[in-house]
Formats: C-alpha cells, structure tokens, sequence
C-alpha cells in the first residue's frame, strides 16, 4: 500500500481543474491531522489566488483588512527562499500583533509552516501548514513532515501554474550570438 501523501500526489497529478487542487489540501490537512493546509499565490500586480482550509469568513476578513500588506508570513517569505516556521518572524510591530490577533478569532493556529515559492514571471506563492498546538508538539511535527511538506508545496505550484496558463512562463528567448 503506497504512503498516503504518495497517493495525494498521484491523484493531483491526475488533476484536470483548480477545484482538484482544493480537494488535495483538504486531504493533505487530514493526513497531517492538522487545523489548516493553504495554498497562496500572489502575482507581481498583486492579484490573489488560494485555496484552502481556512474559514470563507477569515479570508473575507483577510481581503477586508489588506492584510497582504502587514501579514508577517507574507512579509517573512516573501525575504526568505527556505521554508520558515512562523516562531522566527517578526510579529513584535502593532500591526502584526493586530493581525494575529484577529487571526486566532477567526480559528488560524497558533504554529505554522510555510514554504515559499518563487514561480515565472515575477510569481511568489507560500504552502502553509498551520496548527493550533503547544511548540514542543510543533517542533515534532515540523521534524516528522518538513521534506514531504516541501516536496507538496511544489508540487502544488506547478499543477496550479498548469492549470493557469496565462502563469506560465515566457517563452526563453534564445541567446544572441554577442551572448553566448
């Protein structure tokens, strides 16, 4: 019998539409038995595109209150290639302690995991896993799961950028001869 993020994977990639990307985080949420497994993209313009398990209510409320621009996730990946556990970000500004505040109302964990993303044309995504635990529990997850999280993580951006094609990129412009 396979492992089941190998069979997540396999039924992704036999993905034909986004809304299969939003059955592999809800069962990837499930495998990991944690609160939470997002998807986030954002273009260089800013347009958002997610999927995942957080509340409509919270990503309404996330939309609402801009918080593309004070969200310390956001903020700490975007300056990060390695994926980055949420203790190490910077949550001491009025704004982030704000944002997490609302972010525990609306049942967003106390720990989380992201891996970001750097795509084509300027694109950046983030792959969270995010629980509500105490940080010794967090530490162990975190040991157990780090590779497959990662490998997930990418694998999720490069289905979704498949099924966007206006997100793929470019194609390479063959060097001159000056160049080469």
């Amino acid at each position: 019998m396979k492992p089941r993020v190998e069979q997540i994977l396999e039924d992704l990639e036999q993905a034909t539409v986004l809304e299969h990307l939003q059955i592999a985080v809800e069962a990837l949420r499930d495998h990991y038995r944690v609160d939470h497994v997002v998807y986030h993209w954002v273009s260089s313009s800013g347009e958002q595109y997610g999927c995942g398990t957080y509340s409509p209510e919270w990503a309404q409320r996330y939309q609402e209150q801009e918080y593309l621009r004070t969200d310390p996730v956001i903020l700490g990946c975007f300056q990060r290639f390695h994926p980055v556990d949420w203790k190490i970000l910077d949550w001491t500004s009025r704004a982030a302690r704000t944002f997490q505040t609302d972010a525990l109302k609306y049942g967003v964990g106390n720990q989380g995991f992201s891996v970001p993303i750097r795509g084509p044309n300027g694109q950046f995504a983030l792959f969270t896993v995010n629980h509500n635990c105490d940080d010794a529990t967090w530490e162990r997850f975190t040991e157990m799961h780090r590779r497959s999280i990662i490998l997930v993580a990418h694998f999720c951006n490069q289905k979704a950028l498949e099924f966007e094609p206006g997100r793929k990129p470019e194609p390479a412009q063959p060097l001159s001869p000056r160049e080469v």
